[in-house]
């Protein structure tokens, strides 16, 4: 039998959708030079960051509002798969593009990626 769970109305946990992260990179963007060469903002980046993802009409947020905790987690959520995937991008005899990904397509290459992790 299948059961489906829900969040309770007043869950503290983040559901991120494509609008939102677009809103969080594009503030972080615009804020670059707060956050060093490491990417590493201030607190107050992360809040600015929510108050714009939670003004934005154009938004329908799923869960609770953002907050800045929520985006400085998912920030770095971001940079630590960015991370991997160029990492994985650098291994000589791998494949990666942007439009497909690693193209993890039959046996063989299934076994290898499967190595790889």
């Amino acid at each position: 039998p299948e059961t489906h769970t829900t969040q309770p109305a007043n869950s503290t946990k983040a559901h991120w959708q494509e609008s939102e992260v677009d809103v969080l990179l594009q503030h972080l963007i615009e804020n670059q030079a707060a956050g060093g060469d490491g990417g590493n903002f201030p607190m107050p980046i992360y809040n600015s960051a929510a108050a714009a993802i939670n003004a934005n009409e154009m938004i329908q947020t799923i869960g609770p509002q953002k907050t800045g905790k929520m985006a400085k987690t998912k920030w770095t959520l971001l940079k630590k798969t960015f991370n991997q995937i160029e990492a994985y991008r650098n291994v000589s005899g791998f494949h990666w593009d942007n439009v497909r990904g690693a193209g993890i397509e039959g046996v063989a290459a299934a076994s290898v990626w499967d190595a790889y992790v």
